[in-house]
């Protein structure tokens, strides 16, 4: 990335400001302590007299710590590291699409047998904002000449709003060290004070490490650095644009001797299949345009009232907050615009910057939660593998353009001393962290069934325990890293699920969606699927209850034993269901919900209810839909199935499922629907041909008559999955059935 092309055409300030001739090196270690003792205080400090507790919150940190321990157990026993059925048993996954961060991991080893996984997660995450800073603050003082706006800039980058909610659960996106030196590197051989060769080398060795913290992470900085040098062609002339093409060949060389370098990661991310579109909405993880003046919890006046009434309306999470640049920021990035921007540096950083901000707004505007128009990011989203890259994270970038933006104006400017003080605390104190040291901790809970090789009476080496809460519900993954590996689950949590355990009912079921019909036979099928011989639950667990009648239901006996139900599966209790075809399995289910909802929807129109106010809270209120389906109206609560108005005095009705899944229904109702799409908004023809191996929505949309036809078609002629066994009923299909 060449964030700091604004001093091609100065190489006499580059080189007087270039760090290697800094007589006063101990600074820079200061410096570095500096940015280590902020962390420290700032992270760290609820640690004390905490042993059980780790920095972050939620459970993508213990799944780090899973992939620590993965690699240090897989390299001991031998295994191959890509490729593991320890989870989603026993069909496996490729790690390769995880966020399995191979260098942290390699790291840790030594760590983890010394002081354990959560203390060799907190210390490693500790160590990463100010190794970022420190980055930056090389990088501005190549490019200022000047020691104090160089510690700023630094401070901007390294403990960015950005840095600060990444922090809370994603190590690997504040891995972002080797960003800023991309850039100082790329300065250094524009001054021509490193060859081609080195250059070449030291790029690839920077785009590795990028890489093995981060594939995310290093996908963004290549489409950055890659604008950022197109940019910066158009914008230089004379001798710094020969200079900016001398760099094109270099480049291409780095990345290449990357790629050899990688092929071995490359080969099972690309030769063994990879997850259909995008793993996480690009429209859910977007910056928001009141996001840019209002912060999350993690800014220390983001605890306020009016300052959480508003972000709780955003569509991401607290992880994914880094859009928050201020009042201050923006304030600051506007003078310097107006100082630089008759030079062709001061063009470069300030389109640069706008750019990257509107990359981050992501494929849609939003404007405090609300969508709004299509963005350019639309564009590339549907790219392969670029549709993967989530738009706020373009602010890590954003945020080293305004580290370097500020320390450049800093060390320019011709005011007082005191002044530039000043103005340094005024910028420190806007994006200051949240002051309070338990928001930045939580405590590790795992039942002692875990912690004391209780596990080892009850179950058998490697066999298979679906473990509950299922994926991120629960610390299923810390679970099994306790156990020293002993058991495989037919779950886990890395980051998205198998394409065939996301399609079974019964995974929706304990992820949330508890509305499903027949549950018992759900979980009987899943349980003999996948070779589950015990489920594993959790009573801490919110909807535990509702669970217990559902396990209730496989006939065994529960042993409550420290901390944990035990319902073990005695061997082919349940042989019948594992003859059963997946995709019908999951048909039955999606039709009797969406039965359901059509039901429910006629029956609110019929009784004369304001079709405009048609919704799942709404048909809950009037108790059109049973007493036990929850609908929970939180932000980004889960759900797989919605209700709303259409337009014309329509009505749309939503399910997710796979193509395979949903299929039935498409044929039953295409010759009554006014609409239908799928995957949405996509419109479906007898002509698509949708992917079979991606969960996707499917919108059916009615007029208000053939709403009514089709839900007395239900009554009078109830299709297959109302009159059929389970088991018969799904080897028999549901049938051409059509109101």
């Amino acid at each position: 990335m060449t964030a700091s092309a604004q001093n091609h055409p100065a190489r006499q300030s580059h080189r007087a400001a270039a760090t290697d001739g800094d007589p006063y090196r101990w600074r820079q270690v200061a410096i570095f302590g500096l940015f280590l003792a902020i962390s420290l205080i700032f992270f760290a400090r609820g640690l004390i007299e905490h042993p059980g507790y780790f920095i972050g919150r939620g459970t993508d940190p213990p799944q780090t710590m899973w992939f620590f321990n993965w690699w240090r157990f897989s390299l001991s026993h031998g295994l191959n590291p890509f490729i593991t059925d320890w989870v989603w048993a026993p069909l496996g996954i490729n790690l390769a699409w995880t966020t399995f961060v191979p260098i942290p991991a390699w790291i840790s080893i030594a760590l983890q047998v010394t002081v354990g996984e959560p203390a060799t997660y907190n210390i490693i995450l500790t160590l990463m904002p100010p190794l970022a800073a420190f980055a930056a603050f090389l990088l501005c003082r190549r490019v200022t000449g000047a020691f104090w706006p160089s510690v700023l800039g630094g401070y901007i980058f390294g403990f960015s709003p950005y840095m600060l909610g990444e922090l809370l659960g994603h190590l690997v996106c504040i891995a972002v060290f080797p960003a800023p030196l991309i850039a100082l590197i790329t300065l250094k051989r524009l001054d021509g004070e490193i060859s081609s060769r080195r250059f070449a080398v030291m790029l690839a060795a920077l785009l590795v490490t990028q890489f093995l913290c981060s594939v995310d992470l290093f996908a963004t900085i290549t489409l950055v650095g890659g604008f950022s040098l197109l940019l910066a062609l158009v914008l230089f002339d004379g001798d710094a644009r020969i200079r900016l093409r001398r760099l094109i060949v270099p480049i291409i060389g780095g990345y290449l001797i990357s790629t050899a370098l990688l092929s071995a990661y490359f080969y099972y991310l690309l030769a063994l299949g990879y997850p259909s579109g995008p793993l996480w909405s690009p429209n859910k993880y977007s910056a928001d345009l009141i996001g840019f003046l209002v912060p999350w919890r993690t800014i220390w006046w983001g605890c306020a009232d009016f300052a959480t009434a508003i972000t709780g309306r955003f569509t991401g999470t607290i992880l994914e907050n880094g859009d928050y640049l201020g009042v201050v920021l923006i304030v600051f990035v506007e003078i310097f615009r107006r100082r630089f921007w008759p030079t062709p540096a001061g063009k470069f950083l300030t389109i640069l910057f706008l750019a990257i901000i509107v990359a981050a707004l992501g494929p849609n505007l939003h404007i405090a939660g609300v969508l709004g128009f299509a963005m350019p990011w639309s564009i590339f989203q549907r790219l392969p593998l670029i549709e993967d890259i989530l738009p706020v994270r373009f602010m890590m970038c954003a945020f080293l353009v305004v580290a370097v933006m500020l320390a450049r104006w800093l060390a320019a400017a011709t005011a007082r001393p005191i002044w530039k003080v000043a103005a340094a605390a005024i910028i420190v104190a806007s994006i200051a962290p949240n002051p309070h040291a338990s928001f930045w901790v939580s405590r590790l809970d795992i039942p002692a069934f875990f912690t004391d090789r209780a596990y080892a009476n009850e179950l058998e080496p490697r066999e298979i325990i679906l473990p509950l809460p299922w994926a991120q519900k629960g610390n299923s993954m810390y679970w099994q890293l306790q156990s020293d590996m002993y058991f495989r689950m037919a779950g886990g949590w890395t980051g998205f699920a198998p394409f065939e355990f996301r399609r079974m009912p019964a995974a929706n079921y304990f992820y949330g969606g508890i509305n499903l019909a027949e549950a018992g036979d759900q979980l009987k099928a899943y349980i003999a699927r996948f070779g589950v011989r015990a489920v594993i639950a959790d009573p801490k667990e919110a909807n535990f209850p509702i669970w217990q009648r559902t396990l209730a239901s496989l006939g065994v006996a529960p042993l409550n034993e420290k901390g944990v139900w035990i319902y073990k599966i005695p061997r082919d209790s349940f042989a019948a269901y594992a003859k059963l075809p997946a995709a019908q399995v999951e048909a039955r289910a999606d039709a009797l919900r969406f039965d359901t909802i059509l039901e429910a929807a006629e029956k609110y129109l019929a009784d004369g209810h304001d079709l405009s106010e048609v919704s799942p809270l709404e048909l809950k209120r009037l108790d059109l839909i049973a007493r036990d389906w929850l609908v929970d109206a939180t932000p980004d609560a889960y759900t797989d199935w919605q209700i709303g108005p259409a337009p014309d005095g329509r009505v749309a009705i939503v399910i997710v499922g796979s193509y395979e899944g949903i299929r039935p229904l498409i044929e039953r109702y295409r010759a009554t629907a006014s609409e239908i799409d799928y995957p949405a908004p996509t419109r479906w023809t007898p002509a698509s041909r949708p992917r079979l191996d991606a969960i996707k929505p499917l919108v059916v949309i009615f007029d208000s008559a053939h709403l009514a036809a089709a839900a007395q078609s239900l009554r009078d002629s109830p299709p297959p999955e109302r009159t059929t066994p389970f088991v018969a009923g799904v080897l028999s299909g549901l049938g051409p059935s059509t109101p």
